[in-house]
């Protein structure tokens, strides 16, 4: 990435259900499955030994929430109105292996109202496949997106 992202200011009225939006692409490298299970101590044979994880899947695989993590950074929305009210239904159906290109979508799949009026909730359904099409990661992430500002009513 070259230089800092763009931020915008986006209201929740400004968004539509049905929406869908690219996000980028990434290759997995062996390198980041290493640097993962270094950082987070998840040295599961699975991600960290070939002669565990070859019968099994074919070579060793990326933590899931490293996956997770992928398609979320390449998802983010720098909406200076919104901020992550938290992740469901996240499901790995396929593996991620060393070289594996990720491409991640997103679509707006609900729009809610909340208990406090100044802000509502939109649901997008993430997605990542790998080069072959394949899903590798499914959830949706609920964004707390600020409503915009009503006037005040004048005093009777």
């Amino acid at each position: 990435m070259t230089g800092a992202p763009e931020f915008h200011d986006r209201w929740f009225e400004d968004y539509t259900l049905g929406e869908t939006a690219a996000g980028g692409t990434r290759i997995i490298e062996a390198a980041d499955i290493a640097w993962f299970a270094h950082l987070t101590g998840d040295h599961h044979p699975a991600h960290t030994d070939p002669v565990f994880a070859e019968p099994r899947f074919g070579s060793v695989i990326a933590h899931g929430v490293l996956t997770f993590g992928v398609v979320v950074g390449l998802t983010v929305e720098y909406n200076g109105r919104a901020v992550a009210y938290g992740y469901d239904r996240i499901r790995f159906p396929r593996p991620v292996r060393p070289g594996d290109t990720i491409h991640a979508t997103s679509e707006v799949v609900d729009l809610a109202e909340h208990r406090n009026p100044r802000i509502g909730l939109v649901t997008k359904q993430y997605t990542g496949t790998d080069q072959h099409g394949d899903t590798v990661l499914s959830c949706k992430h609920v964004l707390a997106v600020d409503r915009t500002p009503q006037p005040e009513e004048p005093n009777q």
